[in-house]
């Protein structure tokens, strides 16, 4: 149903999220201090890719007979615990280690990650996490829903390969926390729908389309 308990509480997290841009006129300084590097939104989202991953691999590991179907969940977990350590740049800061050289040459924040890197003059951020992810998440939250709703066919794929299915609801809500966010313009407003994103797909786990409580 679509105001069950899990879809309260994802209204509401999101809702909190999208909120925080306001903050840029009504308190700058808590505003900095919640989008700051490695400060609350960016762990949040750190998070809640992690806590994804987890559930992508317990339910793969919970499959009693795999076949090579069944690794579209494995890639899904491996995925989302890559976005994690693309956010923490893989604990560089954390543990304090040294950017080793080829990262502290070609990355633009000379951080230990690959989304930000530049290599002869190509911004990856730009053209594989810009471009590439904005036709990969268009697909994955509008279309890839329709088709399991409306096709048997596709609806047979993606459960095969244990891919989750986001509900209606959940992108309906992620799309109208795009569009608010990004009416907001400051170099930290795609922290702030990473965790946006990150939390969506949090419940795209936990309650998926291809549930049969859904």
């Amino acid at each position: 149903m679509l105001f069950k308990k899990s879809n309260r509480l994802f209204f509401l997290l999101v809702i909190i999220i999208s909120l925080v841009p306001i903050l840029i006129d009504l308190d700058n300084s808590l505003y900095n201090y919640l989008v700051a590097e490695d400060g609350v939104i960016e762990y949040l989202t750190a998070l809640f890719l992690l806590i994804s991953s987890f559930i992508c691999l317990k339910t793969f590991l919970n499959i009693k007979k795999k076949s090579i179907l069944n690794f579209g969940i494995l890639i899904s977990a491996i995925a989302l615990f890559f976005g994690f350590g693309e956010e923490i740049s893989w604990g560089q800061r954390i543990l304090n280690y040294q950017t080793p050289i080829f990262f502290n040459d070609n990355n633009l924040q000379n951080e230990t990650n690959i989304h930000n890197l530049a290599i002869y003059g190509i911004k990856l951020n730009k053209w594989i996490f810009t471009y590439t992810l904005v036709f990969i998440f268009s697909f994955y939250f509008f279309i890839m829903p329709l088709l399991y709703k409306w096709n048997l066919l596709p609806k047979t794929i993606f459960n095969n390969f244990s891919f989750f299915v986001p509900t209606y609801f959940q992108s309906f809500i992620f799309f109208l926390s795009t569009i608010f966010i990004n009416l907001f313009k400051d170099s930290k407003i795609s922290e702030i729908w990473e965790c946006s994103f990150a939390v969506t797909i949090l419940f795209v786990c936990l309650y998926p389309l291809n549930n049969k409580g859904n």
